[in-house]
């Protein structure tokens, strides 16, 4: 990570953590005059194509809005690798990882921005965003396994530096329990809920420590901390599936729905629940559960 930029994120968690829990969390820039919502259509697994704006019905806060989709080529994706490289990821975790974010990248368009943040008790910035999949590519054989594990703090510097508005994604790997951050589950869920990130959540789980059907705290704050983005959890059952899940992940923003609508009848600051369903279409609807427009400064 530059000097600059590890001093936004230094001073970022440092401010974080000093918040009373009365005091308000930071807020991010939401874009107001037109807001984007993108949404995931489902059936049985498998995305809903073909679908237009007449087969979306979107409420904010209750009132319903005008709608237009808006085509996914026009806005290209941002996405954020943001990687643990633990010491528990030595060995054929690390191979496997390496493999799946280049399917991750093969599967992006040419349009479309990638970046590499990896972390373990420290963060580091090792590709800026940049449509140049090669100088991602380079940084990923840079990746080393070692120290202990900080996933709520990098997910805060990740959303942090990732919010500058258009189709921002952050895909957050972990195989481990996070036992360095200063930041914790209920921070970063009110950061991500208040952020314009798509989050998606891939965790490896220990089949040593985890019985295969319990989910641990983490994992659960994880889960829900995505889901309340839009994004969701995904956790494959060995390193070899780590391909699949991340070339799943790249090639479903290409499947997913760009609304725009212009808020009427609502107040324009303050938190604007979302909620959206389809007409006359079936399939099961991911969206983001709102966003958060501060006051005027």
């Amino acid at each position: 990570m530059s000097p600059a930029l590890r001093s936004i994120v230094g001073l970022a968690l440092l401010g974080m953590a000093s918040l009373a829990p009365a005091q308000e969390m930071p807020v991010f820039r939401s874009e107001v005059e037109s807001a984007y919502v993108d949404v995931f259509v489902s059936n049985n697994g498998r995305p809903v194509r073909g679908l237009q704006a007449t087969d979306f019905e979107l409420k904010d806060n209750d009132v319903s809005q005008a709608i237009e989709l808006v085509s996914t080529e026009t806005r290209p994706v941002r996405a954020v690798l943001v990687f643990d490289t633990s010491s528990s990821l030595a060995g054929e975790k690390l191979v496997a990882l390496r493999m799946a974010a280049e399917a991750f990248l093969e599967a992006l368009r040419a349009a479309d921005e990638a970046a590499l943040v990896a972390f373990s008790e420290e963060i580091s910035w090792l590709a800026e965003p940049t449509t140049d999949k090669a100088q991602v590519r380079s940084a990923l054989t840079r990746l080393r396994a070692e120290g202990a594990t900080a996933v709520f703090d990098a997910l805060y510097a990740a959303l942090a530096l990732s919010d500058t508005g258009g189709r921002s994604l952050v895909v957050l790997f972990t195989d481990g329990e996070d036992n360095t951050s200063i930041l914790g589950a209920h921070q970063l869920r009110i950061v991500a809920e208040r952020s314009n990130v798509l989050l998606h959540v891939v965790g490896l789980r220990a089949a040593s420590l985890t019985p295969a059907r319990e989910e641990t705290d983490q994992a659960r704050a994880l889960r829900e901390i995505a889901e309340a983005s839009g994004g969701r959890f995904w956790t494959p059952e060995s390193p070899e599936r780590l391909r699949e899940a991340f070339a799943a992940i790249a090639a479903s923003m290409n499947e997913r729905y760009v609304l725009r609508y212009d808020p009427q009848g609502v107040t324009r600051e303050g938190w604007h629940g979302l909620t959206v369903r389809l007409r006359g279409a079936k399939g099961r609807v991911q969206v983001r559960r709102g966003y958060w427009v501060p006051p005027p400064r």
